[in-house]
C-alpha cells in the first residue's frame, strides 16, 4: 500500500510502521498492515495490540514500533588468572619503622616447584536470539584463551604449574621460569638486594652494602665488596673479595676466589688462588691457597682436616691463627647435648622416685585412689619417654665425641715457609712458631703438635 512503509533497524531486531498521515480521508484496515508486514517478511515479535491501537486512533501516528525481536544473550569470555604479580621497579622498600631501605627493591618473582602460576577459566557461550524476520541471531563470539606457552612448567587440570624453583617472568605471551638469575652488570642500587630460589650469576661486581641470597650457586665475574653472600651451593668470585671487615660469605658447598681481604668466609672447602689476608675463614673440610703467591697472613683460619699454603705469616711476625681439627660447631653441639642430658636425667630421676613411691604404697596393700592411679599411669608413661630421650642424647654424644676425636689426622702443609707470629692450634695443644721454617708440615700426635716429615 502506497501510504504504508516498514522501516527495519540495521540489526533486524526492530520494525517500525510508517504511515503517511498527510493523506486526507486515509482509512486503514488491519489487513493492509499485515500485508505490508508479510511483504517485508516480518513474522516475529509483532505487537498485535499496538496495531489495534493505531487503527483505533483518530489520527494515525507517523512512526510506531510494531515488532521487536529477541536480542542474543552475550556469553562470558574465558580468561587467564596469573597467580603472580609482575613487579615494577621502585626506589626501595619500606621498613617497619617507616624508613626506606634503598638496597631492597624486591624485583624478583620467586616461584617454587609445584606452585600454581596460571589458571584458565573456560568461556561460557551466549544464547542465540531471533530477529523480526524469524531468523536466528547468533550471540557474539566469546574469547577462548589458551594457556601461555611456557618453559619449565607442567600443565594439569587447566592450570600451569612450576616444574622447577626459579624466577617467573612474562615475556609477551610466554611465561618463563629461570633457574639462574642473571645480573648483566653490577649489583647496586639499580638491582637492589637479591634473594633468589635458584642460582645467581653477576656479570659485574657486587657493591658494598648489598646482599645476595641464593638457593643454588653464586657466581660473580668481578669483585665482591663489603657485601653479604649466602648460598646453599657454591660461591665463586672470579676476582677478589674485599670485605673491609664487614663482608661475609656463607656457602653450604665450596668457596672460590682469587683473593680474600678483611672478610669472613664459611664453606665446606675453601680454594683461594692468590692470598687470604686478615680474614676469618672457616672450612668444614679443607682450605688451600696453593697458586700464585699462595699466601695466608693475619686473621684466623679454622679448617677441620687441612690447611695448605705456600706461605703462612710474614716477615713482620704478623699474628696469624691457624686452627685445625677443632670444629667449634661440633664442640658447641657436644656441650649443648651434655647440658640437655643432665636436665633429662634430673627429670627422669624425679619421675622415677614418684613411681617408686606410688608402687611402694600398692605393695603395702593400700588401694590407690582414682587420682593417684591416673598419676601413676602418667608418670610411668613419662618415665618411658624420658628414658628413650636420654638414650637418644647419649648416642648423639657418642657420635659427636667420635667425630671430634677422628680429627687427629688434620694437618697444616706449608710449601715455601712459615714465619714467626703464626700460632697453630689443635683440640689439645697450641704451637707458636718462633722462627722462620721452610717447607714443613704440622700435625697433632699424642695430643701434641709436632712438625712431621713426608
Amino acid at each position: 500500500m502506497e501510504n504504508l512503509e516498514i522501516e527495519i533497524s540495521e540489526d533486524n531486531l526492530k520494525a517500525f510502521l510508517i504511515i503517511n498521515n498527510e493523506v486526507e480521508d486515509l482509512d486503514l484496515e488491519l489487513e493492509d498492515i499485515e500485508k505490508v508486514l508479510a511483504e517485508e517478511n516480518i513474522s516475529y515479535g509483532i505487537n498485535h495490540s499496538k496495531l489495534k491501537e493505531i487503527l483505533a486512533e483518530a489520527t494515525y501516528p507517523q512512526k510506531t514500533l510494531i515488532a521487536e525481536g529477541k536480542a542474543p544473550t552475550p556469553g562470558i569470555d574465558g580468561k587467564l588468572i596469573y597467580h603472580f604479580e609482575e613487579k615494577e621497579k621502585q626506589a626501595g622498600t619500606l621498613r617497619k619503622d617507616g624508613t626506606m631501605d634503598f638496597h631492597s627493591l624486591d624485583l624478583i618473582n620467586n616461584v617454587r616447584r609445584g606452585e600454581k602460576i596460571v589458571s584458565k577459566v573456560e568461556a561460557e557461550p551466549g544464547k542465540a536470539g531471533i530477529n523480526v524476520k524469524g531468523q536466528e541471531v547468533a550471540p557474539p563470539k566469546v574469547k577462548k584463551p589458551k594457556l601461555p606457552r611456557s618453559k619449565k612448567t607442567v600443565k594439569k587440570d587447566k592450570s600451569l604449574y612450576a616444574a622447577v624453583d626459579g624466577q617467573i617472568v612474562r615475556e609477551f605471551q610466554k611465561v618463563v621460569i629461570k633457574d639462574v638469575y642473571t645480573v648483566n652488570g653490577d649489583v647496586d642500587l639499580s638491582t637492589g638486594n637479591i634473594n633468589f630460589v635458584g642460582s645467581v650469576k653477576v656479570n659485574g661486581n657486587v657493591k658494598e652494602g648489598f646482599k645476595i641470597e641464593a638457593e643454588g650457586d653464586i657466581e660473580i665475574a668481578g669483585n665482591a665488596g663489603a657485601c653479604e653472600l649466602k648460598s646453599t651451593g657454591n660461591i665463586l668470585i672470579k676476582k677478589g673479595f674485599v670485605g673491609k671487615n664487614k663482608g661475609t660469605a656463607r656457602a653450604e658447598g665450596d668457596f672460590y676466589a682469587r683473593f680474600v681481604e678483611n672478610a669472613s668466609v664459611e664453606a665446606n672447602n675453601v680454594r683461594v688462588y692468590e692470598a687470604i689476608m686478615h680474614s676469618n675463614i672457616k672450612a668444614k673440610n679443607s682450605l688451600k691457597v696453593t697458586e700464585g703467591k699462595g699466601l695466608i697472613v693475619g686473621g684466623k683460619i679454622n679448617s677441620r682436616n687441612l690447611v695448605e699454603a705456600k706461605i703462612i705469616g710474614s716477615s713482620l711476625a704478623t699474628k696469624t691463627l691457624i686452627e685445625i681439627g677443632m670444629m667449634p660447631e661440633l664442640k658447641k653441639k657436644l656441650k649443648d647435648a651434655k647440658i640437655k642430658k643432665e636436665k633429662v636425667a634430673d627429670n627422669l630421676n624425679k619421675i622415677q622416685k614418684s613411681v617408686e613411691m606410688l608402687e611402694s604404697i600398692k605393695e603395702k596393700g593400700i588401694k590407690l585412689p582414682a587420682d593417684k592411679k591416673e598419676l601413676l599411669t602418667k608418670v610411668k608413661r613419662a618415665s618411658i619417654q624420658l628414658t628413650a630421650e636420654k638414650n637418644k642424647i647419649e648416642r648423639n654424644i657418642k657420635e659427636l665425641d667420635e667425630e671430634i676425636n677422628n680429627s687427629s689426622g688434620a694437618v697444616v702443609k706449608v710449601k715455601d715457609c712459615i714465619f714467626s707470629g703464626v700460632q697453630i692450634l689443635t683440640t689439645h695443644d697450641k704451637k707458636i712458631i718462633q722462627n722462620r721454617i721452610k717447607g714443613c708440615k704440622f700435625k697433632e700426635k699424642n695430643k701434641e703438635i709436632r712438625q712431621i716429615s713426608d
